[in-house]
């Protein structure tokens, strides 16, 4: 198994915890928008949403969020904000 896929499973087993125990989304870092981050087919409502963000210090980090909010924030827009401006 790929780094990739291990850390796509991890991220989508946090998040699939975080959900059944009723807790919310941890905010990710605040950065630029760089991706939207598809890692399932669309065809199923439950799948995890994602984006990648470009930090301060340059490093691109990605982390599960709510289907509002990646389509609230589009590339080039600056995150925690886009999710925030256009609720």
């Amino acid at each position: 198994m790929s780094r990739r896929t291990h850390a796509a499973l991890v991220a989508m087993s946090v998040g699939a915890v975080a959900l059944l125990a009723g807790c919310s989304l941890p905010d990710g870092p605040a950065g630029v928008v760089v991706a939207k981050v598809q890692r399932t087919p669309p065809a199923t409502a439950t799948r995890p949403y994602f984006l990648a963000v470009r930090t301060a210090n340059g490093e691109r980090k990605e982390f599960q969020v709510y289907i509002d909010d990646f389509d609230r924030c589009s590339v080039g827009e600056r995150y925690p904000q886009c999710k925030e401006t256009h609720a």
